[in-house]
């Protein structure tokens, strides 16, 4: 595909800046937020894309679990994020443990100038796992340049939803059981462009929800109001469908993923 029409079609379907910011901080809390894969760092370390001299970039690194697990590995690690309840647990954690090269910062990976921020071919690695934050050409672009040698995004390119599934045919939208777009296909096809040979490795995992009724709500709503702006009517059929899988207080769901993680080196 021509990187005229990459930029026509690859465009974000995000929140608006305070939306998303509320929306993570609903999810700040769960469990699935704070789990490690730890294929995705062995894959860094097979690659080669780990050193003791390196500098690294964790774009929209949530609590930070990656960062943090990739403290002794490196030289420095930068985490960025929206969300200002999953930096503070990232930091708590960072200071309990006496960590004092993880940096979490509250940035906004959709309007961050990387030049005003020190960020330009800054980082011997930069990398997204499982986030939002790079979600069209621009972000992507940005994120290609603050690397000066070596990116890995992380993702699923496959995803079973069951709640989320029910959630969208109530609303009206999406395809049902899926949520996953074509930003892969865009990444795999601008990098071939730029000249790069890009990787790619694959891994299924399943990804537990167990959440409160509140922060469910906060969560299966905010990912529908990008795509629809729900009626009174719709908004409280679908809180009512959540009410009633709530059992001892908790609205569980079992996410069934394929991730997919592209590589390159520039």
């Amino acid at each position: 595909m021509l990187l005229e029409e990459i930029k026509k079609q690859w465009v974000s379907n995000s929140h608006e800046p305070e939306e998303a910011a509320a929306l993570w901080d609903s999810q700040a809390e769960d469990p699935t937020y704070h789990h490690l894969y730890d294929e995705f760092l062995n894959l860094l370390e097979q690659e080669h894309m780990l050193d003791k001299s390196f500098d690294v970039l964790d774009v929209g690194c949530g609590v930070g679990v990656y960062s943090i697990a990739l403290a002794e590995k490196v030289n420095t690690v930068t985490g960025v994020d929206i969300s200002p309840k999953m930096l503070a647990n990232g930091n708590k954690i960072i200071k309990e443990s006496k960590i004092n090269n993880v940096f979490l910062k509250l940035i906004d990976w959709n309007t961050v100038d990387l030049a005003e921020n020190g960020m330009d071919n800054r980082f011997d690695l930069v990398f997204a796992h499982n986030t939002p934050a790079v979600c069209d050409i621009d972000t992507f672009e940005k994120f290609n340049s603050a690397s000066k040698r070596f990116c890995a995004v992380c993702g699923p390119i496959r995803m079973i939803e069951p709640v989320m599934q029910k959630v969208q045919e109530m609303a009206g939208v999406g395809i049902a059981g899926t949520s996953c777009d074509n930003s892969f296909s865009y990444m795999l096809d601008i990098l071939l462009h730029k000249g790069y040979t890009p990787k790619f490795h694959y891994e299924k995992q399943i990804w537990p929800m167990n959440q409160s009724f509140e922060d469910a709500c906060s969560y299966y709503l905010g990912r529908i109001i990008p795509e629809k702006q729900l009626s009174e009517r719709e908004t409280a059929d679908i809180k009512d469908y959540l009410h009633s899988l709530m059992r001892d207080g908790i609205i569980s769901d079992k996410i069934d993923t394929t991730v997919a993680t592209i590589y390159w080196e520039k």
